[in-house]
């Protein structure tokens, strides 16, 4: 820690105990409940859509296991990213359209999980003709009482876009071809599935876009979770863009429970004058010390 950071943790712990007791214990409650949360982020798509792959990539040391086998995960199954006390659960769902049978499952196991969900990234594959399957079950998952804002998708395997034999290997991106290609699908898939957030074309295997896709979706999570998520990720993918918006949605956030707090003290006069004078301060201390906290 250095020298600066000390001194804004002792600032921090400072400006708490100079707080009235109710506020005081209101900010700790709900600064902890942030701190300490644990994001459930649900991987949805159709089979071979290539979920574990990509869920393999964001985070280390990798939380889920890749098998080719057809349908390899036919029941919901969690894996969890765990650093010292705080945890991310990855919700990794089967892939649809194998079977029509399975299918009627899978849309079930859908419906159940979806509103536990911080996030649910939807998964296509970027070389698909159709994605009737995806489009009936997003539909279906809508009707049910699922937000549009709920959901990220995201074009994998961008490097098997048609002219695949085209992809640069050397420098890990597609060739100019490609790229018209995948913004146009990218722009498909945005009006297909009337998408509330955008879609970006992703290669896991390549390393291709994965930086910008992290930083869209940390834009996308729930302000409450992405600092929580933000900790979880590859180092590689800890952008500072990454940094920057999780650590002022979390002081955004602060500052709304700051504000909660003193109007809950029913009073006014120079208390309340004191205490929106302090609120300034004690968000400055709260975004020098994000790095310590998350």
């Amino acid at each position: 820690m250095t020298n600066n950071s000390r001194d804004k943790t002792l600032l921090f712990k400072k400006i708490l105990s100079t707080l009235p007791e109710d506020v005081y214990r209101n900010l700790c409650f709900h600064l902890d409940e942030m701190i300490s949360y644990e994001p459930f982020i649900g991987l949805m798509g159709k089979s071979g859509a290539g979920k574990s792959s990509l869920c393999n990539t964001l985070f280390s040391p990798p939380p889920a296991r890749v098998d080719a086998v057809s349908g390899c995960t036919r029941t919901v199954q969690r894996y969890q990213v765990t650093h010292g006390t705080h945890t991310l659960t990855l919700v990794d769902f089967p892939g649809i359209g194998e079977t029509p049978e399975l299918d009627s499952l899978y849309r079930r196991l859908y419906q159940a999980w979806s509103g536990r969900l911080d996030l649910i990234v939807w998964v296509l594959k970027a070389d698909e003709r159709a994605w009737n399957e995806d489009i009936r079950c997003y539909h279906e998952l809508l009707s049910a009482g699922a937000k549009p804002e709920s959901f990220l998708f995201i074009l994998s395997q961008a490097d098997k876009i048609e002219p695949c034999r085209e992809w640069d290997g050397l420098n890990r991106r597609p060739s100019p071809q490609q790229h018209q290609n995948l913004q146009a699908k990218t722009r498909l898939a945005e009006t297909l599935f009337a998408a509330a957030h955008p879609v970006i074309a992703v290669s896991a295997a390549e390393h291709y876009n994965l930086c910008h896709w992290v930083e869209t979706l940390i834009l996308t999570l729930p302000v409450h979770s992405c600092s929580a998520v933000s900790r979880h990720l590859h180092p590689e993918l800890r952008t500072d863009t990454v940094r920057v918006t999780a650590r002022e949605g979390f002081v955004r956030v602060t500052g709304e429970i700051f504000d909660e707090a003193v109007n809950a003290l029913k009073t006014s006069g120079e208390l309340v004058r004191y205490l929106r004078q302090l609120r300034q301060q004690f968000l400055s201390v709260i975004r020098t010390i994000w790095h310590l906290l998350f």
